[in-house]
């Protein structure tokens, strides 16, 4: 019994130094766990002042000279940083981030742009004066020369180039670079010797104003369009309406009828009187796949309103067929079909409104007579684009003219 007892006592002993030696062991892992991790954390945050340094050089602004606007050049690193920041901040301010397939699906819908999960490329940008042309601007938005968007894929927001400044109290957070701004010059010479005066960010009044706004609008956008938020809709209506009217104008978003009926009342053809093509733009989408796209929503929403619209469209049709609106962006095709559409809204409404002959009729009359024939062709070929009594209304419009001498 002595040797048994003797042998447990043994084996506690050695469990008890194996169980030690775990701990010991387990405990200098974490240690040196935690060691890497404060390793890790010291090289991003250098790597994120020495981004942040690069853009206190570059300042706010810069100027040739005291006259000309210099512009500033960025890259994928301020690119890479801004995503880390906002990423955090639309977090803190109750967006909710969408899935891989939300987000494509929906960048599809609204941008017409395929994202390519399968590049590692993570930063595409959205050109909003040429949404087909795909090559990336690393200059920030000044609504003259360049103006878009970076669709950030991997964190599934959108956002124009901000830096850092723009975008948090970099003072606060990076205290370390305090004194280096102070000592930067406000000038020096770029490669081409030329002088460039810049102004600091540090001097800038209005800053935390700024920033404050910057976020707000970028929150309010991305909750719009990735969160389905009315409110925030609501919210730019008001605050942003530059950036809703290019997603109708400029890609073609009419799927949202809230926001197709808010673009409609404040786009009506008093404020493009001398830009009916850009009036037009409601009306459809060419995409940059060559395809074409004549927009039912408008007309639908038109149908509440027969008589004020049937008179914009009429004035739009006058201008296409004397050709003050050329069009010239579309083939023949596009073009016979868009003016079909809206040939007909006013045909299938001039009961109510008392416009019996202004659209096919007026239209067909006065158009030369090789158009009348290419415009009858076409529209025979399409098969009249489906539309209910079109071919019935054209016609007789064929027979009827603009009504001028016709027994009444």
């Amino acid at each position: 019994m002595k040797s048994v007892a003797k042998q447990h006592k043994g084996f506690m002993r050695k469990k008890t130094i194996l169980i030690c030696t775990f701990i010991s062991l387990f405990a200098s892992c974490q240690k040196e766990d935690k060691k890497l991790n404060n390793i890790e954390n010291k090289v991003i945050m250098n790597n994120e002042i020495n981004i942040l340094e690069e853009q206190l050089k570059k300042g706010l602004k810069a100027t040739i000279g005291n006259a000309v606007d210099f512009q500033i050049q960025y890259n994928e690193e301020d690119l890479e940083f801004e995503n880390q920041t906002l990423e955090k901040i639309l977090k803190n301010n109750g967006y909710r981030q969408p899935s891989i397939d939300e987000f494509k699906k929906k960048v599809k819908l609204v941008f017409q742009r395929d994202l390519d999960y399968s590049s590692t490329k993570n930063c595409i940008y959205v050109n909003f004066f040429n949404p087909c042309n795909r090559e990336s601007i690393y200059y920030q938005n000044n609504t003259i020369d360049y103006n878009g968007y970076f669709l950030f894929k991997n964190s599934g927001f959108i956002a124009p180039l901000y830096t850092i400044p723009e975008i948090i109290d970099y003072q606060k957070k990076f205290p370390e670079v305090i004194e280096f701004e102070k000592k930067l010059p406000n000038s020096y010479k770029n490669n081409k010797g030329e002088e460039i005066t810049i102004n600091k960010w540090m001097n800038e009044p209005n800053l935390l104003q700024k920033r404050n706004q910057n976020i707000q609008r970028i929150t309010a956008q991305n909750k719009y369009l990735f969160n389905d938020s009315k409110a925030d809709l609501a919210w730019l209506k008001f605050n942003d309406k530059a950036f809703l009217e290019t997603l109708v104008k400029d890609f073609g978003y009419v799927k949202d009828k809230d926001l197709l009926e808010w673009y409609i009342k404040g786009n009506g053809i008093e404020k493009y009187n001398n830009d009916k093509e850009t009036y037009l733009k409601v009306f459809y989408t060419k995409n940059c796949d060559n395809s074409f796209n004549v927009h039912s929503e408008t007309f639908s929403y038109m149908d509440s309103d027969p008589e004020k619209y049937s008179k914009e469209i009429v004035s739009v049709l006058e201008d296409i067929r004397t050709d003050r609106i050329k069009l010239e962006s579309l083939s023949f095709e596009q073009k016979s079909r868009l003016i079909a559409y809206l040939l007909y809204f006013g045909e299938k409404h001039k009961e109510k409104t008392g416009m019996t002959f202004s659209f096919m009729g007026t239209f067909y009359e006065h158009s030369q007579e090789d158009l009348q024939k290419k415009y009858d062709e076409e529209f025979k070929k399409q098969k009249y684009y489906g539309l209910p009594s079109f071919e019935k209304y054209w016609n007789d419009a064929k027979i009827e003219g603009d009504g001028i001498g016709l027994d009444m």
